[in-house]
């Protein structure tokens, strides 16, 4: 189980040790998001950037944000632009 490398705590959501106040889990090898635990793609509100973002997914030449293994723009991503793994 992941824990966020903040605090150390498996829980999501709040944490007062965080700069963002959000749990950020350690990678633990599982492509789910840090910030929720859930393996969907787009909006989380768990994130302090309000989308999922995963630590990696199943082929890692795919964007964090959205799964995709295209380049450019990507609506999921809080900067706009594909992020791959």
């Amino acid at each position: 189980m992941s824990k966020c490398k903040y605090c150390g705590s498996s829980s999501y959501g709040g944490c007062s040790y965080s700069p963002h106040k959000k749990h950020e889990h350690i990678a633990d090898g599982s492509s789910v998001c840090r910030y929720c635990g859930l393996n969907t793609f787009g909006g989380c509100s768990y994130s302090p950037h309000g989308k999922h973002e995963h630590f990696k997914v199943s082929n890692s030449s795919v964007c964090r944000y959205c799964g995709l293994n295209t380049f450019g723009g990507c609506s999921y991503s809080p900067h706009g632009k594909h992020e791959h793994c």
